[in-house]
């Protein structure tokens, strides 16, 4: 394998240097393999990964945005070269990716539908085939830790979150449309408040026109194994957003969260800033997920607050599941506050088991709701018959 250094093609690694135009140039040779040893790499523009290419970042090598520039739409400090006819086989191995906010240059406009405002997301990749992104730290974004879409086939394994400020809209794995035929394992929230917003996002449908989803797209989300989730006190572990695209085949298995907001959120953005439905518009409801299976969650809320419940379920589902699911009361700051609330759905059958005892209940219209304050060990949502 043709491997180069980026230090061989001027790297300083200090800090002060701006590092961008040597990272880019050797990721610019076509060779097989980049290495990045230990440093600061400060870097000024957004780097650009083609096809066929694998980085190995040391797990001391800090590369961070700089701050000393203002930011548009389309900086990164990080993505894939062609977002327009697609990428594949890129490969991302260690390294601190660090956004770097300042609250300066590298923030947040405030305007978020400003056409040229920047997404904040330090991690982006758009239309590519078989990536990998293992052994990862990110670091101090601006909005989103990462952003995906029409990605087909990827492997994310041993990711980190870390920020020395925690702000909203710090999502961790961020999938909009066209996400399919992934694995995802491993992936912690260290710093204590991270993440910001949901620590996994499958946001088959959202608002495209504000700047942290400017550019990615709305469509199916399918095909996605995750294992091993944890964080002490993130806002909300799992998002599940669906108003007319497919969210599909998706298993979790084994998460461990404290929550601020929800340990699993199906509100269909209708608690949104930026909503993408008018809710009269849905009399029977929105949403399409189908075949989703939550295995081995324990959950708790990890701030005191006024909580709809746990589990936001108000999107139609067709075999959604919670298997084993443990509400942790002796963390809980909101013992009191539901554990499910269903309501804002029509046609759909509830089967759920509390303290050994099964329960079956059909909720016909809109405006009926489902309230359990005791935490379900199993949960399942299907549509009733047709």
């Amino acid at each position: 394998m043709e491997t180069v250094n980026v230090r061989d093609f001027g790297a300083s690694g200090d800090g002060v240097t701006d590092d961008f135009s040597s990272l880019q140039s050797a990721l610019g040779t076509g060779k097989r393999r980049v290495i990045i040893p230990a440093g600061r790499y400060r870097v000024s523009g957004t780097l650009k990964v083609s096809c066929d290419t694998e980085i190995v970042a040391d797990e001391n090598a800090d590369i961070f945005v700089c701050e000393r520039l203002p930011k548009k739409r389309g900086d990164f400090l990080i993505t894939n070269a062609d977002h327009i006819n697609g990428n594949k086989n890129i490969t991302l191995r260690g390294g601190i990716w660090n956004g770097n906010y300042d609250g300066k240059n590298n923030s947040k406009n405030p305007d978020i539908f400003d056409p040229t405002a920047c997404s904040g997301t330090v991690m982006n990749f758009f239309n590519v085939s078989n990536l990998t992104i293992e052994g990862v730290t990110l670091a101090n974004p601006v909005a989103y830790f990462t952003r995906f879409s029409r990605i087909d086939g990827f492997v994310i394994r041993d990711i980190s979150f870390c920020s020395e400020t925690v702000s909203i809209n710090h999502d961790g794995l961020h999938f909009g449309g066209e996400c399919r035929n992934g694995i995802i394992e491993n992936i912690r929230a260290l710093t204590y408040g991270e993440t910001g917003d949901d620590l996994l996002a499958f946001n088959a449908d959202d608002c495209i026109t504000r700047l942290e989803n400017r550019d990615i797209l709305c469509g199916d989300i399918e095909n996605i194994t995750v294992k091993n989730v944890s964080a002490e006190n993130c806002h909300t572990a799992i998002r599940l957003s669906s108003v007319s695209s497919k969210i599909r085949n998706i298993t979790v298995e084994n998460i461990k969260t404290g929550c601020r907001a929800y340990a699993v959120n199906m509100d269909a953005t209708r608690y949104c800033r930026t909503p993408v439905f008018k809710e009269g518009d849905y009399p029977q409801g929105v949403g399409n997920i189908e075949n989703v299976v939550i295995k081995k969650m324990e959950a708790w809320f990890s701030e005191e607050g006024r909580h709809q419940g746990l589990i936001c379920a108000e999107t139609l589902c067709d075999g959604l599941k919670l298997e084993s699911f443990c509400r942790n009361l002796e963390k809980d700051k909101c013992p009191e506050t539901p554990a499910v609330r269903v309501k804002n759905v029509t046609g759909t059958k509830v089967v759920y088991t509390v303290g050994g005892r099964s329960e079956r209940i059909v909720i016909n219209g809109k405006g009926e709701e489902l309230v359990l304050s005791d935490a379900p060990s199993y949960f399942a949502v299907y549509k009733t018959e047709k």
